[in-house]
């Protein structure tokens, strides 16, 4: 969402939670630096009611060293 010409009104009002900003690098940064010319708002909308919970209780994916080596 562009937050220079929208304020965002209808996400909050559906209950979407704002988690902060972009970096602004935008689809075509070849070079890996953030000019922020085109920072927008994150919004998210948690699917289940005990979202914090699952997150808290999640266990972080097992690699093997094949696929490690493989990304």
């Amino acid at each position: 969402m562009d937050d220079q010409r929208f304020a965002g009104t209808c996400y909050r009002a559906a209950n979407w939670i704002p988690l902060g900003q972009t970096q602004g690098r935008g689809r075509m940064d070849r070079y890996h630096q953030a000019d922020g010319s085109a920072c927008k708002p994150v919004f998210v909308y948690p699917l289940c009611r005990d979202l914090q919970q699952r997150l808290r209780e999640a266990q972080p994916p097992c690699f093997s060293e094949a696929e490690a080596a493989w990304a």
